[in-house]
């Protein structure tokens, strides 16, 4: 059984039709990418799994339960974390604050036990902090754990996000566009890291990505979008020789070359 699988998920606004009957099946421990030109519907696909949006029809399924319709926090309670194109950090709170957030997550303590600083609040807090910390070292990022997040360069805060999301114990792990705005070290850096955390963490991952060097590098299959319908779908070798996907980046035909 697959770990999470969407059944022609369909995406409406208004008039507009975003998505398709989009297909996916992720399973265990494969990085699996969802390629395509701009405004072909990546995102909204994303959107769909993580409960952003309700698919106007169509069906997603996690460890084979309709997970269809719940609330984004609900789904991330099961095991689905995810990233977001544009860096969404508290930028004026330490690297070690961003992951502590996250931990919350799987808190049992109540506001009333939080508030006047109950034993079973404060030993939840002591884990959480020593859990925080534990998973910034894996990550490289633990001698930075005091520093504000707006001041790590570009690439680290990339991998903070990551690490952020990877405190509340996921089992698949979406990353939107990881290497966007990324110089080619930094991307060749995250390429490496997507690989090490998917092993240490033992995670299925699921991504977007435009840069290809990344998605041929690292993927084990690629799903092609383009307006919102699937073109393609195959190993990477599959996806760099065919014509449809080709047409799709280049906008022309073997008839037009």
């Amino acid at each position: 059984m697959s770990l999470l699988k969407a059944d022609q998920i369909t995406m409406q606004f208004g008039g507009l039709t975003a998505v398709n009957n989009f297909n996916l099946e992720l399973n265990k421990n494969e990085i699996v990418a969802l390629i395509g030109p701009n405004g072909a519907g990546k995102t909204t696909a994303f959107n769909m799994i993580t409960g952003v949006y309700n698919p106007t029809k169509g069906k997603i399924y996690f460890e084979g339960k309709d997970i269809t319709g719940l609330r984004p926090d609900q789904i991330t309670s099961l095991g689905i974390a995810r990233t977001f194109q544009n860096i969404r950090l508290f930028k004026e709170l330490s690297v070690l604050e961003n992951v502590l957030i996250a931990n919350h997550l799987n808190v049992k303590s109540n506001v009333f036990e939080a508030i006047f600083k109950l034993p079973r609040y404060m030993k939840e807090e002591k884990s959480m902090i020593s859990k925080s910390i534990e998973l910034l070292d894996k990550v490289g990022l633990g001698d930075l754990k005091y520093e504000k997040s707006s001041s790590l360069p570009y690439g680290k805060q990339r991998r903070l996000e990551i690490a952020r999301a990877l405190a509340t114990n996921p089992k698949i792990l979406l990353l939107d566009e990881p290497a966007a705005g990324m110089n080619p070290k930094e991307t060749e850096d995250l390429t490496s890291f997507i690989k090490e955390i998917k092993e240490q963490f033992d995670l299925t991952i699921f991504m977007i990505e435009h840069h290809m060097q990344v998605v041929m590098g690292i993927s084990n299959v690629i799903y092609v979008l383009d307006y919102g319908i699937t073109i393609a779908q195959g190993s990477p070798y599959d996806i760099q020789n065919n014509q449809k996907v080709i047409e799709a980046y280049l906008g022309v035909s073997e008839n037009d070359a």
